[in-house]
């Protein structure tokens, strides 16, 4: 840990929530990288393939807090390498499910005990009972972190909205004034009436994250 940092930065949970998955992500990505040619992405995914059955995308990125885009861009890399695939009903091919193919069993099968192993000599330290509570603790963190991440985004969305609203009025008047001046002062009137009247195009028409995987 780096002691040039500011005191109250360094006794910080955010901080030390941030080093400690940032030493955990970079040990994991090291060790199953080289020994099984994964990473911690990968791993969430098929570790939830295999305890879940079949999911869909966006049930594997609740189950995983993972992005959506990197949800996609892992799966597409796991199907290429033959471990997981995908199936969708004729009748609806929007309701597609992911499960392991049988390479992807054998490997969550040789993945698990090196999990466990890896995770018990993290937390050989800790008490059953303060396994526990810091679970609870990480738990209560990571809802008030999403709850924070909604309110804001909200705030950012409702403030940005008469923004670009102002935008689009600025722009649509300067394009009618374009207009204006290359017909004109005199329009012809079916003209006008088609511009008002013609109908506007139509528009195109989970969490907790588990963690058992992680170490």
């Amino acid at each position: 840990m780096d002691e040039n940092r500011p005191l109250d930065e360094l006794k910080s949970i955010n901080f030390r929530v941030h080093t400690l998955a940032s030493s955990l992500f970079k040990g994991a990505t090291q060790y199953y990288g080289a020994h099984f040619g994964v990473g911690l992405p990968e791993m969430r995914v098929l570790s939830n393939l295999g305890s879940e059955g079949p999911l869909a995308a966006h049930q594997i990125v609740a189950l995983t807090a993972m992005d959506k885009a990197l949800v996609s861009r892992v799966l597409t890399m796991l199907n290429r390498r033959q471990l997981v695939k995908s199936s969708a009903p004729k009748s609806d091919p929007r309701r597609r499910t992911w499960q392991l193919t049988r390479a992807g069993r054998d490997l969550v099968g040789r993945l698990r005990p090196e999990w466990r192993r890896r995770e018990a000599i993290i937390q050989a330290g800790l008490s059953e009972d303060e396994r526990t509570v810091l679970s609870d603790l990480l738990h209560r963190l990571f809802i008030a972190s999403e709850a924070l991440r909604a309110n804001e985004a909200a705030g950012l969305k409702a403030a940005s909205t008469p923004a670009i609203r102002k935008r689009a009025r600025s722009g649509a008047e300067n394009g009618n004034a374009s207009r204006v001046g290359a017909v004109g002062p005199v329009m012809d009137a079916s003209f006008t009436a088609s511009r008002i009247v013609s109908p506007p195009s139509a528009g195109v028409g989970l969490r907790r994250a588990r963690s058992d995987n992680d170490a």
